[in-house]
């Protein structure tokens, strides 16, 4: 299996991304970005590490460990799919 890269685009695109690192950049797993580019804004996470199920979740900045939470629980189910599959 890949390992995962985080890409930090902050300052030329307002995002940061998780991808596999055999992957192209499009093909990210989870991406991150600031609502309108607000300071003020909500923190967005579009979550496509399953594909059967793609989300977006919005969070205050003040919820930044549950946004922790989904983003590593995301990732955790999407590793362990993928070693059942090879098992």
């Amino acid at each position: 299996m890949s390992i995962f890269r985080c890409i930090d685009r902050r300052f030329e695109t307002g995002e940061i991304f998780i991808k596999k690192d055999d992957s192209k950049d499009e093909e990210w797993l989870i991406l991150i970005y600031i609502k309108d580019n607000s300071l003020s804004g909500d923190i967005v996470i579009e979550d496509k590490s399953n594909p059967e199920k793609n989300h977006s979740h919005e969070f205050k900045s003040t919820d930044i460990f549950t946004a922790s939470d989904l983003m590593v629980d995301s990732l955790t189910q999407l590793i362990s799919r993928d070693r059942s599959k090879t098992n």
